[in-house]
C-alpha cells in the first residue's frame, strides 16, 4: 500500500525521496516509479512505462506505422499536426489566438496568471489549456474539432 503525507502547504510528500506533488494521483504515479514496476513494455525497443497511455504515445511517436493517428489544426491555411489533441489545442490557442491570450496573461517568473479569473498556473501549457474555457472565441468550439488524420 502506498502511503504519503501532506506538508504545511498542502502538497503530498513522497516518503522515499521527499518530492512534493500538488495532486494525489501525481504522487501515486511518482511513488509507483520507486517500486520499479513498469508493467507496460514497448515490443519494439523494450522500453518500459508505468502507464499504458504513455506506452501508446511512445509507440505513436517513436515507432509510427501507417495507421498512426494524428490531429490536424482546423485553422485556415495551417499545416500543424500533432499526435495528441491536447497539443493541437495548445498550438491553436498559442498561435492563432496569441493577441487574445496576451491580453489576459500575466507572467511572473515561472508563474502564469489569468487576468480574467485570477487563477495561477505553473506552466504556459497549463495556462493555454485553461484559456479555452476562459476566453470567448469567435468560433466557439473550433479548437475542439480537430480532425484525426
Amino acid at each position: 500500500m502506498l502511503t504519503y503525507t501532506r506538508n504545511e502547504e498542502g502538497l503530498f510528500v513522497c516518503p522515499d525521496c521527499g518530492a512534493t506533488k500538488k495532486n494525489q494521483s501525481t504522487m501515486h504515479y511518482h511513488m509507483k516509479k520507486h517500486e520499479e514496476k513498469l508493467n507496460h513494455a514497448c515490443k519494439v525497443c523494450k522500453k518500459e512505462f508505468l502507464q499504458k497511455q504513455t506506452l501508446d504515445l511512445h509507440m505513436r511517436s517513436k515507432h509510427p506505422d501507417n495507421d498512426t493517428k494524428k490531429f490536424k489544426c482546423t485553422h485556415d491555411n495551417c499545416d500543424f499536426t500533432s499526435l495528441t489533441k491536447g497539443n493541437c489545442i495548445i498550438h491553436y490557442l498559442r498561435v492563432h489566438y496569441q493577441n487574445e491570450i496576451n491580453e489576459i496573461m500575466l507572467k511572473d517568473g515561472n508563474t502564469f496568471s489569468c487576468i480574467e479569473c485570477e487563477n495561477e498556473f505553473s506552466s504556459s501549457s497549463s495556462f493555454y489549456y485553461h484559456c479555452k474555457d476562459c476566453i470567448q472565441f469567435e468560433d466557439d468550439n473550433k479548437y475542439t474539432k480537430f480532425k484525426a488524420l
